[in-house]
């Protein structure tokens, strides 16, 4: 049993890197017009998609997060967690950052175009609005850290810090930032509980809670629309009608949740119900950061100029994200096994 639930994680890692790259090949490739035209929000397997997949993830770091900060016991350790994190979330972000700030730069002299005036300040702009969701990450695992070494892991500071969010400004991604908070203090206090129950937890999932929730997911999903969106209507309550901004942060933040804990309840009893090693999964699941990463430059650069179909296609779709699924993963592989490389896809070591 021990084994399947150290398994689960990276089962549902693997998932939601499937879906994340499914619903960006949906986003761009499905030709100019579809994309340009930002119609990808009024279609239905894209809002599926979106209405709870970077929560499950963010509730995976959350519990992983808890894993850490529960064995970092000494005030080394906890020094040594903290440089980690701050590697692998930060590394991948600079540094490709500035492989393609130099592809600019070095487009803009051959074709004869002007440079940035503020070559620096440009870099770190560009710097802090890449790669969106290492940088949620990496905000929650610090606002935790400093919470529960620091304040006692005080859930008056959380209620604190969750409040004050809705009156900071949207902007350099913050939005999405502090849309993905709540899942991770959730799910990382979730560890938590589970560590406390271990042989309680071991048995807690039921077939009748998976139904619970997979019915209650689908009916909240009827009320889904682009407004439900975080980077359509933000997050902030400032300079907005509250009642309305209130009503739709609440609203696809308990989706979130729901979609959330309805695929790792039915991935749990899955596992338990068919015992394997869901091979394929875990590997996805294992790289899910690196394949993050690369999958999106090769839709960026690749599928999104060389699109197949002008509309919506799913079958396309799917075919595209398979390969950039298999490509993203080997390189992956490959870029993690070389020394100098392995912080581009987040290795430590």
């Amino acid at each position: 049993m021990k084994t399947e639930r150290e398994r689960l994680p990276d089962v549902l890692r693997g998932f939601a890197i499937i879906l994340v790259v499914f619903g960006h090949c949906i986003q761009e490739g499905n030709g100019e017009s579809f994309s340009s035209g930002a119609l990808y929000f009024d279609d239905k397997l894209y809002q599926f998609i979106y209405s709870f997949h970077m929560p499950l993830f963010m509730m995976i770091s959350g519990y992983l997060s808890g894993k850490s900060m529960q064995r970092a016991d000494t005030v080394q350790k906890r020094r040594v967690l903290l440089k980690r994190r701050m590697i692998t979330l930060l590394s991948p972000i600079f540094l490709w950052t500035a492989i393609d700030y130099a592809r600019i730069l070095i487009s803009n002299y051959i074709y004869g175009k002007a440079q940035p005036e503020a070559v620096l300040f440009v870099y770190f702009y560009n710097a802090f609005n890449n790669l969106w969701f290492l940088w949620a990450v990496f905000w929650c695992f610090l606002a935790v850290y400093v919470i529960y070494y620091f304040c006692r892991n005080s859930v008056v500071v959380y209620a604190a810090v969750f409040i004050i969010l809705f009156f900071i400004p949207d902007g350099l991604g913050l939005g999405a930032y502090k849309y993905m908070f709540p899942y991770f203090v959730i799910s990382f206090y979730g560890h938590q509980y589970i560590n406390e129950h271990k042989e309680n937890a071991v048995s807690f999932v039921k077939p009748w809670m998976v139904a619970v929730t997979g019915i209650l997911f689908i009916i909240m999903f009827c009320f889904f629309d682009k407004d439900a969106f975080i980077y359509l209507t933000g997050y902030k309550l400032i300079g907005k009608p509250i009642a309305q901004q209130l009503k739709i942060d609440i609203y696809r933040t308990i989706i979130g949740f729901a979609g959330s804990v309805f695929f790792i309840m039915l991935w749990d009893c899955v596992i338990r119900r068919f015992p394997s090693e869901y091979k394929a999964l875990c590997a996805l699941g294992a790289d899910s950061m690196g394949i993050y990463i690369l999958s999106g430059y090769l839709i960026v650069f690749v599928i999104q100029r060389f699109s197949f179909t002008e509309g919506p296609s799913y079958v396309i779709n799917l075919i595209e994200a398979v390969i950039v699924l298999l490509i993203s993963w080997v390189l992956t592989t490959i870029l993690g096994k070389i020394k100098g490389l392995r912080l581009l896809v987040g290795k430590w070591r």
